[in-house]
């Protein structure tokens, strides 16, 4: 009996010998995930449905309901006005680095595959940048565009004639200041998958396209393009996901000024917990508004791109 059932574990575990050593592996992980991540997020929802304030914990909540999430929706509210204002500056923000990245990743990632030489050499110089930490990049943005005669840009106003203009204390002018350092810096990592991309893409599609015409921005659109919809999908997605979750930028340069008119939803966030007197429930309920928002455009997403896909097969 005993030699039986020895016998059958043996074959267990020759059998899965492989499904064994992997979950053995992925456990730790899995389980840094579970802490770190899922009890996290189910105690962030719990507190968003509650009044905490002042702290973390039991004895900072004296009531649970619904009202952090009913203040959101209510139009007049300070938390509302607080919160779709950070929205739409968020939305801005992630449109034009959407576009802009994505259309210089596009075709940086074309160019360098079009140069027979040295395409290598820069492919790695193009994506030095994003090399960059936030830090550094908020104080080169504060550099080019310091509000006195020190900034690059207003001297460079200067030389022609103009004054020196208030970049950060102005609503008109911050937030656009504040977006050319990641407009030029966030475009490295998609133009590398679009790289990957273009260069997966067999050369008779290409060839047989050139019978036809000679042009190669005409044979990029209308065979090579459609060829990296995957690859335009995925870093549309994350583009999608990093615009909601910018914080540097915002916090490190303009701390939401002037006006909050650079607040995104993420600072608002962070300033309504960890800024007295703090407010964790509210934030909390931001945080997961934010988070259905990003999980229905995700969706949205997903599901134009399978459209897409069954059209053109």
């Amino acid at each position: 009996m005993n030699a039986g059932a020895g016998k059958k574990k043996q074959s267990f575990r020759k059998k899965y010998k492989n499904e064994i050593i992997a979950y053995s592996l992925i456990g730790i992980p899995l389980l840094w995930w579970v802490v770190f991540f899922v009890v996290a997020l189910i105690w962030a929802l719990f507190a968003s449905f509650t009044n905490m304030r002042g702290g973390y914990g039991w004895a900072y909540i004296t009531k649970i309901d619904f009202q952090n999430y009913i203040d959101i929706f209510t139009p007049g509210s300070s938390q509302a006005t607080a919160f779709w204002n950070g929205m739409k500056v968020t939305l801005i923000w992630t449109v034009v680095m959407m576009i802009g990245n994505n259309a210089m990743g596009i075709l940086c990632a074309f160019l360098i595959r079009s140069i027979k030489r040295g395409g290598k050499f820069f492919l790695a110089l193009l994506f030095w940048p994003s090399l960059v930490s936030a830090v550094v990049g908020a104080d080169i943005t504060k550099t080019i565009f310091a509000s006195d005669a020190s900034g690059i840009v207003n001297q460079l106003i200067v030389l022609c004639g103009g004054t020196p203009v208030q970049w950060f204390e102005s609503s008109g002018t911050a937030l656009g200041a504040l977006m050319v350092i990641p407009f030029f810096f966030g475009f490295c990592q998609k133009m590398l998958i679009y790289y990957a991309s273009i260069v997966s893409i067999p050369d008779t599609y290409n060839e047989a396209a050139s019978l036809e015409t000679s042009s190669r921005f005409c044979i990029f659109f209308r065979v090579t393009m459609p060829l990296m919809k995957n690859a335009i999908v995925l870093n549309t997605l994350l583009s999608v996901i990093d615009g909601f979750k910018v914080l540097g930028p915002m916090q490190l340069v303009t701390d939401g000024g002037p006006g909050n008119s650079t607040q995104s939803v993420m600072l608002l966030i962070y300033k309504t917990i960890f800024n007295a007197p703090s407010r964790v429930g509210q934030g909390c309920a931001y945080a997961f508004v934010l988070f259905i928002f990003i999980l229905i455009v995700s969706v949205i997403q997903r599901k134009i791109a399978g459209k897409e896909e069954s059209t053109i097969e």
